[in-house]
């Protein structure tokens, strides 16, 4: 039987190409994926720093999930900082950071690594496991770590 679940991808602009490959990830694990991710794909056009703000947080506060791509440049973006501090506000959801192939674990924001609920590896099990409830806290290799490690090439 499927679950259907209301995710919110947050990603920075050059990890866009993995938005699909995620949600590809619980299909094949039994989700109903309904999406409200902004991508390049389907702009908004909308210039007004604060409007854009405002309906990040409309589509935050929809999703019952929050997934963070954890790449290269995550720790960097204020806009991403932004989004997980507004899921960590907006009602009950689960905040999930994602490890993206070639990241390490100093890729991995503080404020993720402050609010989230699992972070897990690129690995379809352990995503839909934490979908599901469990507390897992990987490091980019799928092994236990604390809220704070030494940088490991996955």
């Amino acid at each position: 039987m499927s679950k259907m679940i209301n995710v919110f991808i947050s990603h920075a602009g050059e990890d866009e190409k993995y938005v699909e490959k995620v949600k590809e990830m619980l299909v094949n694990r039994k989700f109903v994926v309904r999406d409200s991710s902004v991508v390049e794909s389907e702009p908004n056009k909308a210039k007004n720093e604060d409007y854009i703000k405002s309906l990040l947080r409309d589509k935050i506060a929809w999703a019952g999930e929050v997934i963070v791509l954890i790449g290269k440049n995550t720790q960097n973006s204020e806009w991403i900082k932004g989004e997980i501090e507004v899921a960590d506000r907006v009602g009950d959801k689960r905040i999930i950071g994602v490890f993206l192939p070639g990241s390490t674990n100093s890729d991995l924001p503080d404020t993720l690594n402050n609010y989230a609920d699992a972070i897990v590896p690129w690995d379809a099990n352990k995503l839909s496991a934490a979908i599901d409830g469990e507390m897992i806290w990987n490091d980019c290799d799928g092994n236990d770590r604390q809220r704070s490690g030494d940088p490991v090439t996955c």
